[in-house]
């Protein structure tokens, strides 16, 4: 495990977009597995800006896979992963359309939906990198506590304090209008990932990032099944990381 330490949230999402950019330059027909958290999307905001001002990395060739998106919600509704990506990373880079791939919220027969995503991966080898954000409660993707890491893409039932994060403002205005279901990808796909990097930003995420690399690893924090990959980087700020210990800090830094 590497461990990318900034002093503020912007700085942690500049320094992914640095490891992204240069992911896709070693690699210009990488599979990606993209989440569509706060940080994330602010790292993604900087690539756009890195592929524009500085270049040296093209996404011409590159296949892009949504992580999850929230039942009932069609693509061009503002709160879906499909818009968020399309909004944010997708129509302002060069990749083509047809090779971004966000499951249908809206399907009318979910658990196809859910077949098909697994075949596509499948079928194209699985993925090169994932990028992935730091629930509250341990989530990754949102496969939430308990969840199988031998499990595939499938329809999950949110947790009330991932209802209660997302229903903040930032992304849906109330709880009543938070969607209590979604389509995620599942650990197994995850874990399988050549690469995987995670963001955890502010003091909120400061107990589940401290849970899950000190604590007891398994499915009741899923984020700490990714210990085992042999190519994670966790990107955190200095208030997530308020709460790991100094020796574990300067251990993971070196």
């Amino acid at each position: 495990m590497k461990l990318i330490l900034s002093e503020r949230r912007e700085i942690s999402g500049d320094r992914l977009a640095e490891t992204l950019a240069a992911a896709i330059a070693h690699n210009p027909r990488a599979k990606l597995g993209l989440s569509a958290g706060r940080t994330s999307i602010h790292a993604y905001m900087e690539l756009v800006k890195l592929f524009h001002e500085r270049g040296g990395f093209s996404l011409r060739h590159v296949t892009a896979f949504g992580t999850d998106e929230y039942v009932g919600l069609p693509p061009e509704d503002h709160r879906s992963t499909r818009f968020l990506l399309n909004f944010y990373l997708f129509r302002q880079l060069d990749i083509p359309r047809e090779q971004t791939f966000v499951p249908r919220g809206d399907a009318k027969d979910l658990e196809a939906e859910c077949k098909a995503w697994d075949l596509l991966i499948e079928a194209r080898g699985g993925l090169d990198l994932v990028v992935l954000g730091l629930g509250h409660n341990g989530h990754i993707g949102l496969n939430e506590p308990g969840s199988s890491p031998k499990s595939r893409m499938r329809v999950v039932e949110l947790t009330s304090s991932t209802l209660a994060a997302l229903s903040d403002g930032s992304r849906f205005e109330c709880l009543e209008e938070t969607p209590h279901t979604a389509i995620s990808m599942g650990l197994a796909t995850i874990l399988e990932a050549k690469q995987v990097l995670l963001i955890a930003t502010g003091l909120g995420k400061a107990d589940a990032l401290h849970r899950m690399v000190e604590g007891r690893s398994g499915p009741s924090i899923p984020a700490s099944l990714l210990l085992s990959h042999p190519k994670l980087t966790i990107f955190a700020d200095r208030d997530a990381a308020s709460r790991l210990d100094p020796e574990f800090v300067a251990k993971a830094l070196t």
